[in-house]
């Protein structure tokens, strides 16, 4: 936001444009695992993710660096069904649980040491590197691709490929997402708004109509035929607001309101990261001796009573005090996440693995782009309100302020402030009192919309015990 000159509703477009086209290629991910194989698509990925690094790193702008981005998304919508469907169709259905729960383990890794050396390298380099990062773990990662993944024979002829599903999501994204992001800017009755959200709306429409049509479908709507599978989509959906907008908003809120540097954040994130390293094979094992709802209920409902609690954070909030609601609310999701993955796939034929695993990543990932966008747009909104109820309570009559306003002009005065100037910095300064005070409450009321978001997928959640089979 620094180095671009840009607020917080366009830097929002560098994890929303991730996550809206990593949503929509997870879609595309099953197609490519059955026409080119697990070692084509893993390679492929690996490149277009490197590419989209290196764009990113040498990025002159804020657009080319949201597309660098896009292209990490691209690799990893497709990265991430291919790993999914790569353990299934390796262990049997009773290790399924347990191998989830490790595969989550290494994908915790990351958001356990990234955090610190990123906020390392922000601090004492350049923010560039947190994306040249990655690019020595290329190539290993190609080697061992080569050496571990299983190939395919390439069909001499391709079959169908639902290209105009494809577009009609990017198109659905492109509309719903924009529309949704620039509204507290642009005004949601402006012409532009409603347009978007409008062509969004009928596209959504249009895509379901063509899918239910459609000779190799992008999305298999016929696997929402089952009960259990729908309300997992739903319950992943909701959990999906809640894990990426968690993400988003704590380490923005503790640099833009408690003035953390970026290695102090990152610090802060890192036993969350640990508490998942440690609950994570457990919630596995667990998934594979209890019906799947039981974790996935009780892990959203410690994830919504951890941001209950973060809710009464304020600039006086201590260190470790932040360090125990981040890891109540890793507590949760360690639990929520190995069974919401096993219980989309029980209910998949086998035949269908891969497009279930993509259609389950789809849909939490999407609504990780909804929840950023939906929540960056209630945040804006509710400073704004809160903003303007301070502004109108600085009248003369406040004597409060006055007292306020008294003591920053005689500190302004005993640092040899001109008289003309002690007035106007006076006022600067409550100014920036006002918008402290007024941020602090808005992300005290996002952190509270999170926890209801979290709330809300609860009841569906249990509802998938109803619709799973007997074992």
């Amino acid at each position: 936001m620094g180095a671009f000159g840009v607020g917080l509703d366009q830097a929002q477009w560098m994890a929303t444009g991730f996550l809206a086209t990593m949503s929509a290629t997870m879609l595309l991910s099953s197609w490519l695992i059955e026409v080119l194989g697990q070692r084509i698509t893993f390679i492929a990925t690996m490149v277009i993710f490197g590419t989209g690094a290196f764009m990113s790193a040498t990025a002159p702008n804020i657009d080319l660096l949201i597309l660098g981005r896009v292209l990490q998304g691209f690799a990893t919508g497709i990265g991430q069904p291919l790993a999914m469907f790569s353990i299934f169709s390796v262990f049997p259905p009773e290790r399924r649980g347990t191998a989830m729960g490790i595969y989550g383990l290494g994908s915790v890794l990351a958001p356990t040491f990234g955090p610190i050396l990123g906020g390392i390298a922000i601090d004492t380099i350049s923010w560039r590197y947190l994306f040249y990062l990655p690019l020595p773990f290329c190539f290993p990662a190609l080697l061992l691709g080569l050496m571990f993944m299983p190939g395919k024979k390439l069909p001499k002829q391709l079959p169908p490929f639902d290209w105009i599903g494809l577009g009609l999501i990017f198109f659905i994204l492109f509309n719903v997402l924009s529309g949704l992001a620039n509204g507290p800017r642009w005004s949601w009755d402006s012409n532009a708004v409603v347009t978007r959200l409008t062509c969004g709306s009928i596209g959504i429409i249009v895509f379901i109509f063509w899918e239910l049509r459609a000779t190799y479908p992008l999305l298999d709507l016929s696997l929402f035929k089952d009960r259990q599978f729908s309300l997992t989509m739903i319950a992943g959906f909701v959990f999906g607001v809640g894990l990426y907008a968690s993400g988003y908003f704590i380490p923005v809120f503790v640099q833009t309101i408690q003035e953390y540097s970026a290695t102090r954040a990152g610090l802060l994130l890192a036993p969350g990261g640990l508490v998942m390293m440690l609950f994570f094979p457990l919630a596995g094992r667990i998934t594979d001796s209890i019906p799947a709802h039981i974790p996935i209920a009780a892990g959203l409902l410690i994830f919504a009573i951890g941001f209950i609690l973060i809710e009464a954070v304020d600039v006086n909030t201590t260190f470790w005090t932040l360090v125990a609601y981040t890891g109540i609310i890793k507590v949760g999701l360690s639990f929520a996440i190995p069974s919401l993955s096993v219980a989309a796939l029980r209910s998949v034929p086998p035949d269908k693995l891969a497009r279930g695993a993509s259609s389950a990543t789809f849909f939490r990932n999407l609504g990780g782009g909804f929840g950023i966008t939906l929540l960056t747009a209630f945040f804006q909104h509710r400073t704004r309100f809160h903003g303007e109820a301070f502004t109108a309570t600085q009248t003369s009559d406040n004597q409060t302020t006055h007292a306020l306003l008294g003591s920053v002009k005689r500190l302004l005065a005993e640092s040899g402030m001109p008289d003309t100037s002690q007035a106007a910095g006076a006022l600067d300064y409550l100014a920036e009192v006002v918008l402290a005070q007024a941020s602090t409450l808005g992300f005290k009321d996002t952190f509270l919309a999170i926890a209801v978001v979290a709330l809300l997928a609860v009841g569906p959640a249990w509802l998938i015990g109803r619709a799973e089979p007997k074992r």
